[in-house]
């Protein structure tokens, strides 16, 4: 008898015997500490939550809206041959009147692009030059989908500065690709200046799939200054277990309008220092001086990530205040999922937004509809750079004006062991 699917083999299984039984121990071990963890942690976060406001999401006031949606995928492996490192990005949009998809004859609709860089160097600045292009078609993507379509709502991946991470790394180098050179700074400024005039079409949110900020665990610290007092939880996570479906959270209404969930953020990540700084002052004193001082150094990572080289103070200014003013919040749009994180470009209607995103969820994902279907058109396989480098030097085998030894060389896997 033939099964309907075939079976596939867990990765455990596939090892020796011993060590499938060490693992198996392992997890048990970890599941009893992880069960002590959530025990004692329970209590503190239902004491957090009184100090958290939650508000409605407000219900039948959703429209009927034009909504664009875009995300864009990348390799998730470099293809790493003996000559080159080589990597695949791709872009999708789609739009949606009601629930109908009315972009789906748009060739302009989907686009993929690669980058292939000599064998060189780390390749740290591959993938993120890798990410970064991707990013870069995105954006274009968004902003073609606006024009095209005269949407109400254009939903893109992610955060709009969320690409700043690490840029000050590549900033002041130059890629030579094949037939054109990449300059850092200038690639960073286009992104940059694109997801700027998303923000300001009125239009854009952005939803953010992967989230590490702890802005409430940086709260608690700033409460008494003990490490010991904060949960050591990501947002998502605490607001998971407070949150009921229909409900939203704002930031402002936790910290208030003067600082942002990245300066709370940061609290924690640099509270070695800042309680040095603090630790000789009255309590009455310590909240103003900290959190200075974290602008301070907020100010010096953006200004090193996204201002173009001999920038004036004017435009250094203007970029840590774009970033650090983006406006974030969570909403809960499935009880089977974590809350969502969102956020809003200016002047984005609230309200019809939230209705429009609570009557247009996944149950499944926690997520937007149209999101999670261009998703899907859009992910590629971890194989994919690979075969895409196995296309190419299949197509170089066929020049007969090439040596072919020279050729297969190139595209050797760099390590001999194994396909990369």
């Amino acid at each position: 008898m033939q099964m309907s699917e075939e079976f596939e083999e867990s990765a455990i299984s596939r090892l020796p015997p011993r060590l499938q039984e060490e693992f198996f121990e392992l997890a048990e071990r970890a599941a009893r500490r992880v069960a002590e963890e959530l025990r004692r942690e329970e209590e503190r976060i239902f004491e957090l939550k009184r100090h958290l406001k939650f508000r409605s999401i407000p219900r039948g006031l959703a429209k009927d809206l034009r909504v664009g949606a875009v995300d864009g995928s990348s390799s998730p492996r470099l293809s790493e041959r003996l000559g080159y490192r080589i990597g695949v990005y791709t872009g999708c949009y789609m739009v949606f009147d009601g629930g109908e998809i009315v972009s789906d004859d748009d060739e302009e609709s989907m686009a993929a692009g690669y980058i292939m860089a000599p064998q060189t160097g780390s390749s740290l600045y591959t993938k993120k030059l890798l990410s970064l292009m991707r990013t870069l078609l995105e954006r274009d993507l968004a902003l073609k989908c606006m024009e095209k379509y005269d949407v109400d709502l254009m939903m893109i991946d992610g955060s709009f500065y969320g690409f700043r991470a690490r840029c000050s790394e590549i900033k002041e180098k130059e890629f030579l690709g094949f037939g054109s050179k990449i300059v850092g700074w200038k690639l960073v400024k286009e992104i940059y200046e694109k997801s700027k005039k998303l923000i300001e079409s009125g239009k854009t949110i952005g939803v953010i799939k992967r989230i590490r900020t702890a802005a409430v665990d940086g709260w608690l610290l700033s409460r008494n200054w003990r490490m010991e007092e904060t949960l050591n939880k990501n947002d998502r996570s605490l607001l998971r277990s407070l949150m009921k479906c229909g409900e939203y959270f704002d930031y402002r209404d936790l910290l208030g309008d003067r600082w942002s969930y990245l300066h709370y953020n940061s609290l924690k990540g640099w509270f070695k220092e800042v309680k040095r700084e603090i630790r000789d002052l009255p309590e009455n004193k310590k909240l103003e001086k900290a959190l200075n001082y974290v602008d301070k150094k907020l100010r010096t990572q953006i200004i090193t990530d996204l201002a173009p080289k001999n920038s004036s103070e004017e435009v250094k200014e203007e970029i840590f205040r774009e970033v650090i003013g983006v406006r974030r919040i969570y909403i809960r749009l499935s009880p089977h999922a974590p809350p969502t994180c969102v956020e809003l470009g200016r002047e984005v209607d609230l309200e019809s937004t939230l209705a429009y995103l609570m009557e247009n969820a996944n149950p499944a994902t926690g997520l937007p509809f149209p999101l999670d279907l261009v998703d899907a058109n859009v992910s590629v396989d971890r194989k994919i750079a690979r075969e895409f480098a196995d296309e190419i030097e299949a197509r170089l085998l066929l020049d007969h004006e090439l040596n072919a030894e020279e050729v297969h060389g190139e595209f050797i896997s760099i390590n001999p062991q194994k396909e990369e």
